[in-house]
């Protein structure tokens, strides 16, 4: 049965060396685990900024009681930043992603339902 498996994993491309790539805190890189996420809640956004590739997008979750409208840019929104647009208006619970961010740039969102600092944020995408 030993062998088996040890077949197996030779097969599928495992290595039992050393230098083999590792999860994080090793040398190699781990599977992607999603966007990067920015939740919502009755004290604001958290984090207020996050970082994402070119080509990368971002997630809201509203964990708050009330429903909030995400939009891209500060007040009133900037056209250059419409992929945060794709998240809209999130009823409590619900979550959705940006649209792919094309170009390095940084852009600011904001609740459009409330006007109030604790809702606005960034992301840079390098």
């Amino acid at each position: 049965m030993c062998s088996a498996l040890a077949a197996c994993a030779i097969a599928c491309g495992a290595s039992s060396s050393p230098s083999a790539p590792s999860a994080p805190g090793g040398t190699g890189t781990a599977a992607p685990s999603g966007p990067p996420t920015i939740t919502i809640t009755s004290a604001g956004v958290s984090p207020v900024e996050v970082s994402v590739g070119v080509g990368g997008r971002v997630a809201f979750v509203n964990n708050d009681s009330i429903p909030h409208d995400v939009a891209g840019g500060p007040e009133p929104a900037r056209p250059d930043c419409r992929e945060i647009d794709a998240v809209g208006f999130l009823t409590p619970g619900q979550r959705r992603e940006t649209q792919p961010f094309p170009a390095a740039r940084t852009c600011e969102f904001h609740d459009h339902g409330f006007h109030s600092p604790i809702f606005n944020g960034r992301i840079v995408i390098q």
